[in-house]
């Protein structure tokens, strides 16, 4: 008996919409000889066949082997060093777990093999790890992120034998591929890269623009930092009593556009948005070399950062805290954290915005010197001020702080209010050094259920850390 030939594949949407609407409207998807007669049986069988097709599965075809992983130069962490790892990775907790590739990244180590997928998997979710992951991942970990998409921010740096690119391959790269080459240039940055940038800041892309324009005020000498300079000292001129008098931009400048990397407005003049010209302003004070300011404002740093301190019409003192923060000025930073601080841990948290971020500029002894000083002696029962300091300053603590740190938590414990202990000790779980875990306070009989969990957890952590600090000796 002779057989039709099997018909065509035919999507089950397709079987679906026949099916909804009528073979007598529709026709049967897929056609053929056999389909004249009953057409709804004929639709019953192809709709019959594309379930098994799909319980089946699919034909095998041939595919080109995955290539395998190549060897590694750098030795991998132990397997107890692993396990600790595949603790870190359970608890999904950021900050221990980037405690555990530095301390790996400084020994020249690499993750583990089993450890490698759940560790990309938290560089997926993680932005902050994804720089600290790259050194620790090996020729493995890479081979990985080549097989799957979600792990390729392993591969999205720029070969720095390559450094600035041709015109072509600029032009031919997306706004992320621009970024990508542009951070790559962050820690080798020469006059030489001054007119590759200034190309960059003619991007429409606003965000390799941004990247551009941080980068050019790094340099330490460039035409755009000269032109920027007098640019700022015709806007912010020294005035009586130490105050200086401010004249906001003209967003319709295109010339200060270009040099700003921002798209000017067409006409705006004096009548424009206070709010854009005082964007403008922040822009050009953050970029401009902070060598603009000694000689101009005050003969030092330190009257610079007074005479900002005294302009309260606008907030020039959190824009020269944003100039630092972007050009990387530790000197700066270190003149204008006092003032900016205060005013943060005063609740002004607009005003002192830029603080942290002044603070992760330092070296980490200044920066625990700073904190131990301001919070003194304050641990009294009841006081918040410790947290509102400590939450700011990045581990590693040093001992002065940390012990600082400990009083703190033990009057918080003994309190009043004790609300406030469970994110202190959080805190101090994670920059205390793990040492210090023989020395917090113990929960004891009658103590809250809440400062009791802290305490406890507080102590746990510190053991975890204190275990990894030994398994990557």
């Amino acid at each position: 008996m002779d057989a039709f030939p099997p018909p065509p594949p035919v999507p089950w949407d397709e079987l679906v919409a026949a099916a909804l609407v009528g073979t007598a409207r529709a026709g049967v998807p897929g056609g053929g000889d056999d389909a004249s007669d009953h057409p709804a049986l004929v639709l019953l069988d192809r709709a019959a066949l594309a379930l098994i097709r799909d319980r089946a599965g699919v034909r095998p075809t041939t595919a080109t082997p995955v290539p395998p992983a190549p060897g590694e130069s750098s030795p991998w962490a132990s397997p107890a060093a692993g396990s600790a790892l595949d603790v870190l990775l359970d608890r999904d907790d950021p900050e221990l777990i980037a405690e555990w590739l530095e301390l790996a990244r400084a020994r020249d180590l690499t993750a583990p093999p089993p450890s490698l997928p759940a560790l990309l998997d938290a560089g997926a979710r993680h932005r902050v790890l994804r720089t600290a992951i790259v050194p620790v991942a090996g020729e493995r970990g890479r081979w990985l992120a080549s097989i799957s998409p979600a792990w390729s921010f392993l591969l999205d740096s720029w070969p720095p034998e390559e450094r600035v690119p041709s015109a072509d391959r600029w032009a031919a790269e997306g706004s992320a591929g621009k970024r990508r080459i542009l951070a790559s240039l962050e820690e080798h940055l020469s006059p030489g890269d001054e007119d590759f940038l200034a190309t960059a800041l003619r991007d429409p892309a606003p965000g390799v623009r941004a990247l551009a324009s941080a980068l050019l005020s790094r340099l330490p000498c460039s035409k755009r930092g000269d032109a920027l300079a007098r640019r700022a000292r015709s806007h912010v001129r020294p005035g009586t009593g130490g105050r200086p008098t401010v004249r906001l931009p003209d967003p319709s400048d295109r010339a200060l556009g270009a040099a700003l990397g921002l798209r000017t407005l067409p006409a705006a003049g004096p009548a424009a948005s206070p709010e854009i010209r005082r964007e403008w302003l922040w822009t050009l004070v953050a970029h401009a070399p902070l060598r603009t300011w000694t000689g101009h404002l005050a003969d030092d740093r330190a009257g610079v950062v007074r005479a900002a301190s005294a302009a309260r019409d606008w907030d020039l003192l959190d824009a020269l805290a944003n100039a630092a923060i972007v050009q990387r000025d530790r000197e700066w930073a270190e003149v204008l954290l006092g003032p900016v601080m205060d005013r943060l841990l005063q609740g002004h948290s607009v005003y002192g915005s830029r603080g942290p971020a002044l603070l992760a500029l330092l070296p980490p002894e200044r920066r625990c010197a700073w904190a131990a000083d301001a919070i003194g002696d304050a641990g009294a029962p009841g006081s918040q001020f410790p947290l509102r300091v400590l939450e700011h300053v990045p581990g590693p603590w040093n001992d002065g702080l940390a012990a600082r740190a400990l009083r703190a938590v033990d009057a918080a414990s003994t309190g009043p209010d004790e609300s406030y202990l469970p994110e202190l000790c959080r805190i101090a779980a994670r920059r205390l050094p793990p040492s210090f875990g023989a020395r917090v306070r113990r929960p004891r009989p009658g103590d809250p259920p809440r400062a009791a969990a802290a305490l406890s957890d507080l102590e746990d952590v510190l053991r975890l850390r204190r275990r990894i600090h030994e398994e990557l000796q």
